[in-house]
């Protein structure tokens, strides 16, 4: 939910950006639909789960202060601004965290939140992976001219990265990742397409890796950024072939539309 929020802050904030996308509001309405559809998974889970502490009184002040979320679609969605961070932050969110972390099974160690929001700041800047080229003036002809550029941000927010020259794994045939992030345990590929046909084509080479990785010791969590010629594919077309596919919980492509 953390992530998929930052998604529609991101998208709202650098709305200059997406404004010329086709498909920018049909993807926004997705992402809000998809947040508050987990939203009232979890309210419902977390009643289930205070319930079973039998603890009557907490339980009712729980349900007075959540159930304020519900009362309308932007109630849901509301966000507040932390004058500290300089970050705005779900409402719905917080006061969740506010009543389960009370309890151990909540708790988390700091190692765990902040590979969270690693991962939240790295997929953000995968995702404005054709902004970077924008700014560095690049109209990439290859992958390597793509992976290059994002390199030089990667390597700033996250000094420990790596770039490997050899297959990742001697069991892969194709897949070699442009990026290792340690902290995160995870690994980077970027690839190119110029048409939906070379688009599912590169998909299907990919799925073929995925066996390989599997029990890896080190890298736990795979990013396929497919950067598209603009208008080949929708951007809601691309995650329902992706899905479609089947690919593990701990693989995630990003598509990104870039003026190659």
């Amino acid at each position: 939910m953390g992530s998929i929020f930052y998604d529609i802050q991101f998208r709202n904030e650098f709305y200059d950006r997406f404004q010329n996308d086709y498909d920018y509001e049909d993807i926004l309405d997705q992402l809000e639909n998809n947040f508050i559809d987990l939203a009232n998974r979890a309210y419902k889970l977390s009643c289930a789960y205070l319930e079973s502490k039998n603890l009557l009184s907490f339980f009712s002040d729980f349900k007075n202060e959540i159930n304020k979320y519900f009362i309308s679609r932007n109630d849901t969605l509301s966000s507040k601004y932390h004058d500290e961070s300089g970050n705005s932050y779900s409402e719905f969110i917080s006061s969740l965290w506010s009543y389960l972390s009370v309890f151990p099974a909540f708790n988390d160690n700091d190692e765990s939140i902040l590979k969270r929001s690693g991962l939240i700041y790295l997929e953000n800047i995968l995702e404005s992976s054709s902004v970077i080229l924008e700014e560095r003036k690049i109209k990439p002809k290859n992958e390597v001219e793509i992976s290059r550029n994002v390199k030089f941000v990667t390597k700033s927010v996250f000094p420990n990265s790596q770039y490997p020259s050899q297959p990742f794994l001697k069991t892969a045939k194709c897949y070699i990742p442009d990026i290792l992030i340690p902290s995160l345990n995870c690994a980077i590929e970027y690839k190119l397409a110029l048409d939906e046909s070379k688009l599912t084509s590169t998909i299907d080479e990919i799925l073929i890796d995925v066996k390989g990785y599997e029990n890896n010791p080190d890298y736990k969590i795979f990013y396929a950024v497919f950067c598209v010629k603009s208008g080949i594919c929708t951007r809601k077309r691309f995650y329902k072939i992706w899905e479609e596919k089947g690919f593990p919980q701990n693989w995630k492509g990003i598509y990104v539309e870039s003026n190659i």
